[in-house]
This record gives C-alpha cells, structure tokens and sequence, in this order.
C-alpha cells in the first residue's frame, strides 16, 4: 500500500498531527529519523493515505511541518 512520509518541525508537531489525523480517521506513526539533519530535529509521521490530502489537512488544523513525500509499500 501507499503512504506518506511528512517530516516533522518537531516531536510536538507529530504528536499533535498524529492526534489530529486520528480525529479524521487515519492511522499514523511517529518515527524517529536515523540522522539528524543540518535543520534540528529529525522526526518523521508516517500515515498510509495520499500526501495531498494529509497536506490540505495539517495545513487547515495549522500544524508546521517540511515536506510531505509519497511512498510506496509502507506495511506496519
């Protein structure tokens, strides 16, 4: 199945998004980055739904994040 990987601001931002998407019905999960980037922190949410509209809802619900990149077989 496909999915999206959005890189979080910060672990706040991914829990508060995790919540967030859960009231919209979608399943996430907050990973933790192997490498720390030159941009702080290094959360990611990962959430099997298309990207553009786990985009449209974090943006609506005002919730920081920096990227949202489609996946392909993220099985949990």
């Amino acid at each position: 199945m496909s999915g999206c990987k959005v890189s979080m601001v910060s672990y706040t931002n991914a829990a508060r998004a995790k919540r967030v998407l859960a009231r919209y019905g979608y399943s996430s999960e907050i990973r933790r980055l192997p490498h720390i980037g030159p941009e702080g922190c290094g959360f990611v949410l990962e959430v099997q739904s298309e990207c553009s509209r786990i985009s449209e809802l974090l943006t609506r619900e005002g919730i920081p994040y920096r990227k949202a990149q489609e996946e392909r077989d993220m099985s949990w």
